[in-house]
């Protein structure tokens, strides 16, 4: 009888150590499991966010000043759309960078710049916005697919003629797009294009 006591403890025992066994398996699977799902989630986060910023970009179509019968420009005109497969852009969130042989000027996005009145733009800080062409999914304040905007600015100083300009635009997410090209070398006409 004394054998199948002990028989019977040592049953107990490895009861115990068997369900002890368990329970630690069970919480390393918890764990486990939790923290698959968090980095799942980061990775997710992740890659949104360099597949915003790998492929939102802003595509120059244009760029041309206007009143360059004086030899020199100082208000100019950029047509702009969204490149292929690009998210939205806000022009609240996008920064303009002119610059010329001796001087370079920040620009944000105004409403109150209006591109058919030069009497709105300034020689620094504001550029203007007016669409040329609306998409299917056009936002206000904003460059989405299908939409040709044209922004429109007052250069720092005037641009004289062979001048070296250079304009670049960053949005918030996405990669800056630098547009760099020269005024020509005669300037008579009412219409002046610098790029392409």
């Amino acid at each position: 009888m004394h054998r199948l006591r002990r028989k019977a403890e040592m049953g107990m025992g490895t009861l115990i150590i068997f369900i002890a066994m368990i329970l630690v398996a069970a919480i390393a699977a918890s764990v486990l499991i939790s923290t698959t799902g968090n980095l799942q989630n980061k990775a997710l986060a992740t890659g949104k966010a360099t597949t915003q910023e790998v492929g939102t970009s802003i595509q120059v179509v244009r760029i041309y000043a206007e009143n360059g019968t004086a030899q020199t420009v100082d208000y100019f005109y950029q047509s702009v759309k969204l490149s292929s497969g690009s998210d939205p852009v806000r022009l609240a969130d996008m920064l303009m960078t002119v610059g010329l042989n001796n001087v370079s000027q920040d620009y944000g996005y105004s409403a109150s710049v209006d591109c058919d009145d030069i009497s709105t733009m300034s020689a620094g800080g504001d550029f203007g916005m007016k669409y040329q062409i609306t998409g299917t999914n056009n936002k206000s304040g904003y460059v989405t697919k299908g939409d040709v905007i044209q922004l429109c600015w007052q250069s720092p100083r005037k641009v004289r003629e062979g001048e070296d300009i250079k304009v670049t635009i960053v949005p918030m997410v996405g990669n800056p797009v630098v547009t760099e090209s020269s005024a020509p070398e005669l300037m008579i006409a009412k219409r002046i294009h610098i790029f392409p």
